[in-house]
């Protein structure tokens, strides 16, 4: 997308305090409520209507199984879900929005986006909660982050959203989803553990980046995040760039890169992100894989040269419904 789309987005949304929460699975319940917004008039949504759709896998989740449980054969409405959409355990974030890319050929597919232009990203950031524990290690803001990612300059962002997207066609590519924080987190904890298990006492140091952080207090640390964080992160982040992308800027259907695609049009030719995150992630979501290209995409001439020569790559689209009858466009 060009930087106008992007300045214009900014100048609705950006400067907004945006405190967003999360708990495991909750996008069960968000794509249902999704659902049950997006019925035509006098269109009933039930579980029978759901196990027949390629949202059926939802209903195997316990969270969804407990609420439905009260309506019987009732109509599946958004207010009953909303009323099931919390969880006392919740974690709290703030989210906040930044641009990746460049609309200058030279070195434009450094920046690993699909096509010349920019991204819009959401940055997944800690709550001030997390910042006064991670204050007390002395470490400055933004460590476990790498300067070359776009993560937030002021804040310790865990993970972030890269996405495009295209007002005309009503739809949105997420380009990507990453953590450095749980990365690293995970690397110095083992370290430190280590440490501590070869007898070095707790008041020692350990250092990181060339910081000096004390042992016993990074190991506590570490092992926080990982427990806390380490299996909601990905999800977390996905949900909320679900949300934004229909809730906040209004655009219905939603793609995601699959691991081969991904690597593909993002011209990855060394150390590729997590497999998982471009296969098991958009399955649990409910993505179905999908010929069809992004319409804006499918408009750039190197992106159709590049899949006239394999045709094999795949997407995700969060929308099966509405691409089944797309799906043999190449």
């Amino acid at each position: 997308m060009d930087h106008h789309a992007i300045d214009e987005i900014f100048a609705c949304l950006k400067g907004e305090r945006t405190v967003y929460s999360y708990y495991r699975d909750r996008y069960s319940i968000g794509l249902l409520r999704h659902l049950a917004r997006q019925r035509r008039q006098g269109e009933a949504l039930n579980v029978a209507t759901l196990k027949k759709s390629p949202y059926a896998p939802l209903l195997q989740k316990p969270r969804v199984k407990t609420a439905l449980a009260q309506l019987g054969h009732e109509a599946i409405d958004e207010g009953f879900l909303a009323a099931h959409d919390h969880d006392p355990q919740q974690e709290y974030f703030v989210l906040t929005l930044d641009r990746w890319g460049s609309e200058r050929r030279k070195g434009w597919r450094y920046r690993q986006t699909s096509r010349l232009g920019q991204n819009l990203v959401l940055q997944l950031n800690f709550s001030n909660l997390h910042d006064r524990r991670y204050a007390q290690l002395g470490c400055p803001t933004a460590m476990f982050n790498y300067g070359n990612h776009p993560t937030a300059s002021d804040r310790n962002t865990l993970a972030w959203a890269r996405i495009d997207l295209d007002w005309a066609s009503d739809c949105a590519l997420i380009e990507e989803i990453q953590s450095d924080w749980i990365r690293n987190v995970a690397w110095l904890g083992e370290r430190a553990a280590n440490k501590l298990r070869a007898g070095h006492s707790p008041s020692d140091a350990i250092r990181y980046k060339s910081h000096q952080l004390p042992l016993g207090a990074t190991q506590a640390y570490c092992a926080d995040i990982q427990q806390r964080y380490a299996a909601i992160w990905a999800e977390a982040m996905l949900w909320a760039s679900i949300q934004f992308i229909r809730d906040e800027l209004g655009i219905g259907r939603v793609f995601y890169h699959s691991e081969q695609g991904g690597r593909l049009l993002k011209r990855i030719r060394w150390s590729a992100p997590p497999r998982s995150l471009y296969t098991d992630l958009p399955r649990r979501f409910c993505f179905a894989p999908t010929r069809e290209l992004p319409p804006f995409l499918e408009e750039d001439k190197e992106v159709r040269q590049l899949l006239r020569q394999h045709r094999e790559i795949e997407f995700f689209c969060l929308n099966p419904e509405q691409s089944e009858e797309r799906n043999n466009v190449r």
